[in-house]
């Protein structure tokens, strides 16, 4: 009797690790027949003279969360000093009283210290700096939530410079009442929104694919609320124009994104690249 039961036993171990076995290498099928997918898309995408960087095929995870442009600034604005200051809506706009060298190749580390000195940048802790949408004529910072950086004017710092490249001034937003709409999900990989974008016919032959970024993107506006998702930010520079487009991909579904933010144009040579 005692042997039938672990003949029983040993035979329900045995049936389990059959169907383990079979669901890993059916997975691994699907990833592998995902991967050579991909693999096959990319190198269309260079038939087609179509440049790129190597795309990462690493998932993160995001968020969708909600948040306003509030009174933080106006309450943080009187005890600003050293700059001339006024509102344009919620928007901080600054005047320094006397503009900002910057020292050559020392640009990101001169401005790092103003904007992390509370008597002349409010909140400027939550801010870093952003090399791919910074330009000879605006240095930008963006603010980070929910552990990403905000692509949208409506949580960003943008110094402005003059043409000796002295730091003039800088208009901020900033995002508050922060409130995450669902807990943190995973997004698909840069590999597979460059595909996906490519599929979906949004970059033309002979394009280049100046930069991409994992970042928060607005996605709508309801009752006040800015409501944002994590997007995979492509910039696409036409072989045929002096531009850069921007082309969002949503980080979840993979998605191509035409609301919202939006995508603009920019000139290529000053590479200022706009996200409303």
């Amino acid at each position: 009797m005692n042997f039938k039961r672990i003949q029983i036993i040993f035979l329900v171990i045995f049936i389990a690790m059959d169907v383990f076995l079979f669901l890993l290498f059916n997975r691994s099928s699907v990833g592998n027949s995902d991967a050579a997918g991909n693999n096959n898309v990319l190198e269309e995408m260079r038939k087609d003279q179509i440049s790129f960087s190597k795309p990462t095929t690493k998932s993160h995870e995001g968020y969708y969360f909600s948040a306003d442009n509030g009174s933080v600034l106006r309450q943080a604005a009187t005890s600003l000093q050293e700059q001339s200051l006024r509102f344009s809506g919620t928007e901080l706009v600054s005047e320094f009283k006397k503009p900002v060298k910057l020292p050559s190749g020392e640009t990101k580390k001169t401005l790092d210290k103003i904007v992390a000195n509370p008597s002349l940048i409010a909140r400027g802790s939550e801010y870093s700096y952003s090399s791919q949408l910074s330009s000879d004529s605006e240095i930008i910072y963006v603010q980070r939530v929910a552990k990403g950086p905000v692509y949208s004017h409506f949580g960003q710092i943008r110094f402005a410079l003059n043409s000796q490249k002295r730091v003039i001034g800088y208009s901020q937003n900033y995002l508050e009442n922060v409130k995450l709409l669902k807990e943190a999900s995973k997004t698909i990989s840069e590999e597979r929104a460059l595909t996906w974008l490519y599929q979906y016919n949004e970059i033309p032959n002979g394009a280049k694919v100046a930069w991409s970024n994992l970042a928060y993107t607005r996605l709508l506006t309801a009752r006040g609320q800015y409501v944002f998702l994590p997007t995979w930010v492509f910039a696409v520079k036409i072989s045929s124009s002096s531009t850069f487009v921007l082309k969002r991909v949503n980080a979840y579904t993979g998605e191509v994104i035409k609301t919202g933010d939006g995508n603009q144009t920019s000139n290529a040579n000053s590479e200022i690249f706009t996200i409303t």
